[in-house]
């Protein structure tokens, strides 16, 4: 009773996204994210409205499954502070959803895993970064997974290898950044 008296309400897209056990950004938790949805509450989930599809047709879709995409923010460039919020909203908004009790579980101890690694407190920002998208990509195979005959798999472990080579990408694809926005400069001076 106590959950429901406190529950929280993304929009409509996510909540359906979680009703299918579907991965969803954990933008749509964040305050920015629920901010969102008290903007875009005077249009009814239920209404359609004429949308130009991928191929340039237009075709008539529910309001639910528009969102605005521009706003949504990948996991792996929330800021951690917006990480940390997201996480225990979306595990409420998980048992809302009725999710598996074993897999809320799961997902709450990889979140917690990910929060407590020795990375998180390192002061380099690419070790956060790193962590911010290793839980993206683990936590979007697994719910791929989930869907095939592999089935799902206990994702509350850590794979340090796996998250060292996550850190080695987020270094030189950082590096590269600053390194282009540096030419880039040099370029027009």
């Amino acid at each position: 009773l106590l959950a429901r008296a406190t529950s929280i309400a993304p929009c409509a897209y996510a909540i359906k996204k979680l009703d299918k056990g579907e991965y969803v950004e954990l933008w749509y938790f964040t305050n920015d994210g629920l901010d969102e949805v008290n903007r875009k509450e005077t249009v009814d989930d239920d209404a359609m409205i004429m949308s130009t599809l991928a191929d340039g047709s237009t075709a008539w879709v529910s309001a639910a499954s528009t969102r605005n995409a521009r706003a949504v923010i990948n996991d792996e460039n929330l800021p951690f502070e917006e990480f940390c919020q997201a996480c225990p909203r979306m595990l409420t908004a998980m048992e809302e959803a009725d999710w598996p009790e074993d897999r809320t579980r799961m997902m709450a101890r990889f979140w917690r895993n990910i929060q407590v690694h020795k990375y998180r407190s390192m002061r380099n920002p690419v070790a956060q970064k790193a962590l911010l998208a290793y839980q993206a990509e683990q936590r979007k195979r697994w719910h791929v997974a989930v869907k095939t005959s592999v089935g799902p798999y206990d994702l509350s472990l850590v794979n340090e290898r796996v998250l060292e080579e996550t850190r080695e990408r987020v270094y030189w694809e950082t590096r590269d950044k600053r390194d282009n926005a540096r030419d880039y400069k040099v370029s027009f001076v």
